[in-house]
C-alpha cells in the first residue's frame, strides 16, 4: 500500500510582516557615533529587512529609527542574516529586541494597513 506523502506547508511566521519601503536611519551599538541612512523592503512587528551598502555583521546590535509617513519608530534590533546583492550591495535581516509601546502601536498601524509608510500620513 503506497503511503500518500503530506504537502509541505510554508512556515507559519510568528510575526505578520509586509512590504515596505520606507527610510530607516541605522546605527550600530558599541561602534562610532555615525548613523546610516537606508530603505526597509519588508517590515513586521517582529523585525525588518533593509537595503544596505556594507556588511553589519550577523548578531550585530543596531539602533533603527524608521519613517513611516510622519510618524517615527525607535527600536534596538539584532542582525540575524546579511545577503550580499552585488559588490557593495548588502539585504540585512533584523530581529527588534527592544521596542517601546508606542512605537510598537506605530508598527501594528503600519502592518496592519492603517498607515501609509510614505505619505503624508494622518493629522
Amino acid at each position: 500500500m503506497a503511503k500518500k506523502r503530506a504537502k509541505k506547508q510554508p512556515p507559519v511566521r510568528k510575526f505578520p510582516r509586509i512590504p515596505a519601503e520606507t527610510s530607516v536611519l541605522l546605527r550600530k551599538l558599541g561602534g562610532p557615533v555615525k548613523g546610516s541612512l537606508s530603505t526597509t523592503r519588508v517590515v513586521g512587528l517582529g523585525g525588518c529587512s533593509f537595503f544596505h551598502d556594507a556588511a553589519e555583521g550577523v548578531g550585530s546590535t543596531l539602533f533603527l529609527s524608521i519613517l513611516m509617513g510622519r510618524d517615527l519608530a525607535e527600536a534596538k534590533a539584532r542582525v540575524v542574516y546579511e545577503n550580499r546583492i552585488e559588490e557593495g550591495k548588502y539585504e540585512i535581516g533584523v530581529e527588534f529586541l527592544e521596542i517601546q509601546a508606542g512605537d510598537r502601536e506605530k508598527l501594528e498601524k503600519l502592518v496592519g494597513g492603517t498607515a501609509d509608510p510614505g505619505g503624508e500620513g494622518g493629522p
